[in-house]
This record gives C-alpha cells, structure tokens and sequence, in this order.
C-alpha cells in the first residue's frame, strides 16, 4: 500500500481491523451460574459462518463436521460481556454473552478449502420501512422490542439496517399504504438522503388476535441493484418474521456479492477515479478499494491534477460492480483499452 500520512495510516488501519472483526465474531448468549463450554464456542463460529457465506438454513459447523480440535486454530479470544438489552415486556435489561473473535485468514482458508462464497466487507446499507397491523390500529414500527429484535438481528446477521426518522420530510414522501403496498420506488428519495443503497419494507399483520394463539404475517419486499423481490410468510409472532426476514434479505445479498476464494493468478486492472482534491480523499478512496473482498492488491501507478490511478489485481470478472457499489464512486466509463473510470462522489 502506498505511503501516506503516519497518523492517518494508523486510523485507516484501526477502522479497518475494528469493521472486519465484527464480521469474524461470534455472541451466544449464557447462564451467569454455568460454565461456558465447546458448544457455545461452536455456536458462534457457526453465526460467523453464516454471516460470511449468507446461508442460514443449516449448520455448517455440523456440515463440515467442525470440532472442539477445530477451535484451537480457528479462535484468537474469548471473554464474557454484558450486553444491554430489551425484554419481552419492552423494559431494558442485560444478557451475558460469550463473544469469541475468530482469526479472520483461517476463516477465510476453511471456507475456499470447502468452497464456500465469502461475503466481505462490501455490504451495503440497507433503509428498513416497517409498518404494524394489530388490536391497535395500523402504525409504524416504533416498539422497543421490535425496534431491538431489528438491531439484534442486523448485527448477527451482518447487515447494516437504517431506520427512518419519520420526521416530516420523511412522512411527505412516504405513507402507512406506501410501505402496506411494498412500493419501493416511494423511498428512493429518502434511501438517497439516508446513504443506503438497498431498500426495504416490512407489513407486519396480526390475522388472529387469541392471545394463546397468535398468527402473524409478514410481507416483506426489497430492491437490489434495481431488481424487487421478497417474501411472504407466516409465524407465531412478529418478532419470528422480523428475524427470519432479515436472514432472507441477507442471503439475498450474499447471493449477489459473495466469492468463491479460488486458487489462481489475479487479473489486472487499471482503475482512475478522478474527483480527488486532497490526501484524506485519496486516503479514504484507496482504503475503500484496498478493504474490498475481491481485491487482493492494490498499487498507485500515476497522478495528474485531481484524478488517480490504480492498479487492481482482482480474480472477479465484474470488479465494477463492486468498485461502484458503495456510493464512494460513481461509474463513468469503460476505456477502449479497458480502463475504469470513475468519479469520486462528493
């Protein structure tokens, strides 16, 4: 990686060791009065595992038949942490957790040693509209449990979830029918104004008001890289919805920018982002190449007035999807010579 300011180097490095290793840790939550064991270990390689490949179906500790002799090359630390968190009933309270951070290349090398894809750090952010039918009318989401059932399964999961304001600028543009009707293109203008780049919408209903037997569904709809899907399900509870749909919605994306590592000279790429005024321009545009999953290196090789160029080496054919999908830079064009141009946004 090319020199820059000391100081701003280690900051760079700093935040990038902090995002990938929440990629590569695992909670499980514990008793107080118990021991913590190999299962629990286990537990939370297999959550690392699952937000690293988006399949979360089944068990791939059990599938690739992982071990408590596993452990020894895989963990690099474990501890106990209090966690805060919100009840059944709504009212804050704490969870002790298990948390170990797994050594990010031996992840890596078992998941391309059983050809699994690998979703990076290349996630983008998602804006989550939810609306809620049930004995008490027709809202949006705002319950604390729900909302902490949200970012719960966000951060397990591995996504990055926006919930909207609903200030008045947001309810101008967005309505209950809007988000009912799973029109998306009714949150574009707000996705923009939010910085993400995925859009979501959540109608969670209550179709049998027993409290001993209750039956929700949820329909859920979504939009990546201009293509909508979704999902409609049912469950006992609404808080089941919101958890499997947000794996749903993850395992989308995975599907869409996971890799397969595989053996094999990287290709070459010449990349010129034009727009760079200054070093902490530069900084934040090479960190961001440089993080990427599919690059495995990257080089300066030339400066003129504000535009840069980078030599990328990538083994992915589509790197411009990738280069493009954070919002930082904007595609231009593709050279004759197959040159990428993009501009930084700012």
């Amino acid at each position: 990686m090319p020199r820059i300011l000391p100081f701003l180097a280690f900051l760079l490095l700093l935040a990038t060791s902090t995002a990938a290793a929440s990629l590569y840790t695992g909670e499980v939550a514990v008793e107080a009065e118990t021991r913590t064991s190999v299962a629990e270990q286990l537990e939370a390689l297999d959550r690392v595992l699952a937000r690293l490949t988006g399949r979360f179906d089944a068990s791939l500790v059990s599938e690739l038949g992982l071990g408590a002799s596993d452990l020894d090359d895989l963990v690099l630390s474990r501890q106990l942490v209090q966690r805060n968190v919100v009840d059944e009933d709504g009212e804050p309270a704490e969870s002790l957790r298990l948390q170990v951070e797994f050594d990010e290349p031996s992840i890596n090398e078992l998941l391309q040693r059983n050809n699994l894809p690998r979703w990076g750090k290349e996630r983008p952010a998602v804006l989550l509209w939810a609306v809620i039918e049930d004995d008490s009318g027709t809202r949006f989401v705002d319950d604390p449990r729900l909302e902490y059932v949200i970012r719960d399964q966000s951060e397990r999961v591995g996504l990055e979830v926006i919930r909207p304001l609903r200030d008045a600028m947001d309810l101008t543009e967005i309505s209950l029918q809007d988000v009912r009707g799973g029109f998306l293109g009714s949150a574009e203008a707000s996705a923009q104004r939010y910085g993400a780049s995925v859009i979501a919408m959540l109608d969670l209903r209550l179709q049998e008001a027993d409290p001993d037997a209750p039956w929700w569904t949820g329909r859920w709809r979504w939009r990546i890289d201009g293509q909508d899907s979704g999902l409609n399900h049912s469950a006992e509870s609404s808080e089941g919805l919101i958890r499997s749909g947000l794996e749903r919605l993850a395992s989308a994306l995975a599907a869409r920018y996971a890799v397969v590592d595989l053996a094999g000279e990287a290709s070459s790429w010449r990349v010129t982002v034009h727009g760079i005024v200054d070093e902490v321009q530069y900084a934040e545009v090479l960190r961001y190449i440089d993080n990427l999953s599919v690059v495995e290196d990257v080089r300066v090789v030339g400066a003129q007035g504000r535009q840069i160029t980078f030599e990328v080496f990538s083994g992915r054919q589509d790197i411009e999807t990738y280069l493009g999908m954070g919002g930082l830079l904007q595609p231009e064009r593709r050279a004759s010579d197959g040159q990428l141009h993009f501009r930084l946004a700012r």
